[in-house]
C-alpha cells in the first residue's frame, strides 16, 4: 500500500522594494506581502464583527445562539458582499481570501467543541496580533522556476517571483514538487509569514513514505521530562537543557535600552532591531536542538512512551517557571509526536496524574515520603520494601515505560 506524508518546509525569502526587476519580470514586494497579510486580516475581522453584531441580534429577538451554524456555504455570502463593498480585496489571491475565511471557520468550530477548551475569537489587530501570515493553494501555480538570469526563484500567484535561500535537500524537494511528471512530491499550498521583520515562505508538501532502513536493534524507551534537565531515557541516557545565558542577557540588554528611549526615537528602533535578532536567534538555536534530540530518539527506538506534564502548572512555580519557559518543554514534546507519527513509530501518553517518580520500578510499590512538592530536591532515594537504591529521573523514566507497555498490551521489562 502506498503511503503519504505531509511536510512542512520553512524556506527564507528575500522580498524586493520594487514591483518588477530589471529584466522587466513581476516580483514579489515588501508592499504586496504586507498588503495580502493586511487583506486576510480585514477580512477575518470584517467576517467575526458580521456574526458578533448577529448574535446580538438573536440573543434580542429570544433566539438560542448555540444553534448557529458557520460553515463555508453562510461565509461565502459574506466573502462576496465584501468584495462588492471593498475593491481593494481583488489585489489579494483569491485562495488567500478563502483561507482568512476557513481560519475564521475553524476558529468557531474550535469554541464549540466540548473536548476543547478554547476561547471565543478575537479580532486579529495590527500591533497584538502574533500570526502576520497568508496561505496561498496550489493550483498549479506556486512553483519553483528560474528567471531570465537562469537562478532558482519562487513564483507565487499573482504576486510574482521572489529570491529564496534554503539547504540543497529542501531545494531538491521543491524542485521535485513542482515538476508535474513527479508524481512522488507535490506542494499542497505556501505560508507566507513575517517574523521579527524576516520573510519566510513555508511550503506544506505531499511526499511518498519511504522507510529508512533499520540498523542495528530499536528499543523501547520512556521518557521523563523534567526542568533541570530536558529529559531523562529509560536506559539511563540524558538529554541536559540547552545553554541560552548568552542569548538571554543581551534579551534583556536591549529591553532596558528601549525601556530608557522613547519608543518612537532612532535609539529605540534600533534596540527593538536586535532586541527581535536575539529572539529569533534563541527560537532557532532552541528548534535547532531539540529537532536533533527528537530525530536521534525516533530513529532509535520503535516505541516511545511519555507522561502528559502538567507544564501550566509547573509555570505558576516561582522557582520553576523561568526554567519552563525559557527551555519550551512542551514544544520539545509536540516534536516528538510529529516526528513519531511521521516516521511510524508507536508513541503512548500516561495520565499526569501517574505518580513515575513514586513507584519502585523493581518491586512496583509507592513510597509516599517523596510525594510533595517539598521533596523535589530528593533527586535519589532508597526503595523501604526491596532496599533498591534510584535515581529519580531514570525511575520515573522506567515507570513511564512499564506503563505504556501495559497500554500497548506487551510484557513489563
Amino acid at each position: 500500500m502506498v503511503e503519504f506524508v505531509r511536510k512542512n518546509l520553512e524556506v527564507r525569502i528575500y522580498p524586493t522594494k520594487m514591483d518588477r526587476n530589471d529584466d522587466g519580470e513581476k516580483t514579489v514586494s515588501i508592499s504586496k506581502i504586507e498588503s495580502n497579510i493586511g487583506i486576510t486580516r480585514f477580512i477575518y475581522d470584517k467576517e467575526l464583527t458580521f456574526i458578533k453584531n448577529f448574535e446580538k441580534l438573536l440573543i434580542q429577538y429570544g433566539y438560542n445562539v448555540n444553534k448557529l451554524i458557520i460553515n463555508d456555504k453562510s461565509c461565502n455570502v459574506l466573502l462576496k458582499m465584501l468584495r462588492v463593498d471593498y475593491s481593494f480585496l481583488k489585489k489579494a489571491e483569491s485562495s488567500s481570501r478563502q483561507q482568512a475565511q476557513r481560519d475564521l471557520i475553524n476558529a468557531f468550530k474550535r469554541y464549540y467543541d466540548p473536548t476543547i477548551k478554547s476561547d471565543y475569537p478575537v479580532l486579529k489587530t495590527k500591533k497584538k496580533s502574533n500570526k502576520n501570515s497568508f496561505r496561498i493553494m496550489n493550483n498549479k501555480n506556486v512553483r519553483i522556476t528560474k528567471d531570465k538570469n537562469g537562478h532558482d526563484k519562487i513564483k507565487l500567484a499573482k504576486l510574482g517571483i521572489v529570491k529564496f535561500r534554503t539547504s540543497k535537500e529542501y531545494r531538491e524537494l521543491l524542485h521535485r514538487g513542482s515538476d508535474k511528471n513527479d508524481e512522488t512530491v507535490k506542494i499542497k499550498h505556501v505560508t507566507v509569514k513575517k517574523v521579527n521583520g524576516i520573510y519566510y515562505a513555508v511550503f506544506n508538501i505531499k511526499q511518498l513514505y519511504i522507510p529508512e532502513p533499520i540498523i542495528g536493534p530499536k528499543q523501547q524507551v520512556g521518557i521523563d521530562i523534567g526542568c533541570s534537565k530536558l529529559a531523562v531515557l529509560s536506559n539511563g541516557e540524558e538529554i541536559p537543557n540547552l545553554d541560552l545565558n548568552k542569548e538571554t542577557d543581551n534579551i534583556i540588554r536591549y529591553q532596558k535600552t528601549m525601556d530608557h528611549h522613547d519608543q518612537y526615537s532612532i535609539r529605540y528602533r534600533e534596540a527593538q532591531i536586535q532586541f527581535n535578532k536575539s529572539w529569533q536567534k534563541l527560537l532557532n538555536k532552541r528548534k535547532d536542538y531539540y529537532n536533533k534530540a527528537v530525530n536521534y530518539i525516533v530513529k532509535n527506538s520503535c516505541l516511545v512512551v511519555v507522561q502528559n506534564e502538567n507544564i501550566i502548572f509547573w509555570k505558576n512555580d516561582k522557582n520553576l517557571s523561568h526554567s519552563i519557559q525559557l527551555n519550551a518543554p512542551r514544544d520539545f514534546l509536540n516534536r516528538l509526536e510529529r516526528k513519531c507519527k511521521q516516521e511510524r513509530v508507536k508513541f503512548v501518553k500516561i495520565s499526569k496524574y501517574y505518580p513515575s517518580t513514586q513507584i519502585c520500578s523493581k518491586c512496583h510499590k509507592i513510597n509516599k515520603k517523596i510525594s510533595r512538592r517539598e521533596n523535589l530536591g530528593i533527586r535519589d532515594w532508597e526503595c523501604p520494601h526491596c532496599h533498591t537504591h534510584h535515581d529519580r529521573d531514570v525511575n520515573a523514566a522506567k515507570n513511564i515505560l512499564n506503563k505504556g507497555l501495559q497500554i500497548v498490551g506487551t510484557t513489563m521489562q
